[in-house]
């Protein structure tokens, strides 16, 4: 069942998809204005151009491995020295260093400019099953099935056998909001 989010983990996915939506509109300008174009745009556009050229978990896999292999893991707080901060898809790329929900957060914007829809996509933050640390994932729908792109490999997992506990689903589509949030969720301490 969904509810409306609230809370500090709302408040970070709101400004996430306020950036990617700020994103967007940058990327439509490169696109239809060329000669404008930064160099982190062409980058982008290079990544999701690659995607395009394959079909279903081909195309996700390749925007999974083309962003791990973008940017490096860097925390937030050696970054930013900040325990928290959601960056958005291009500032990422142009630092070339983000933390999980980082790597994420651009998978979900190179996946939605390759063509699937936002409700096909949605930002995990997960925990190890065994562990105390949160972790952020990208998950994607293709042919019914939702795979988890993670920065931490290049596999795709299917989210039906991950080694995490699901913590929260926040999705990209539906007014972005989320779903089976964790009471504990807030007062985790992770790699988020």
């Amino acid at each position: 069942m969904f509810s409306a989010p609230s809370g500090a983990l709302a408040a970070k996915w709101q400004g996430a998809q306020q950036k990617m939506a700020e994103d967007q509109a940058r990327l439509a300008t490169c696109r239809a204005e060329p000669w404008t174009c930064s160099h982190d745009e062409l980058r982008f556009e290079a990544i999701v151009g690659a995607a395009r050229e394959r079909q279903g978990r081909a195309l996700i896999g390749e925007i999974n491995r083309a962003v791990n292999l973008s940017i490096r893991p860097m925390s937030d707080e050696r970054r930013f020295a900040v325990l928290d901060h959601w960056s958005g898809p291009l500032e990422t790329l142009e630092a070339g260093v983000g933390d999980c929900e980082d790597y994420a957060i651009l998978k979900l914007l190179a996946l939605q400019e390759a063509g699937l829809t936002p409700e096909d996509l949605k930002l995990l933050i997960v925990q190890e099953r065994m562990g105390q640390n949160a972790h952020a994932v990208a998950a994607a729908r293709i042919d019914g099935r939702w795979l988890i792109l993670d920065n931490r490999g290049f596999t795709l997992v299917d989210m039906a056998f991950t080694p995490y506990r699901i913590l929260a689903q926040l999705d990209t589509g539906q007014e972005g909001r989320y779903a089976s949030a964790d009471p504990e969720l807030e007062n985790l301490r992770g790699t988020m």
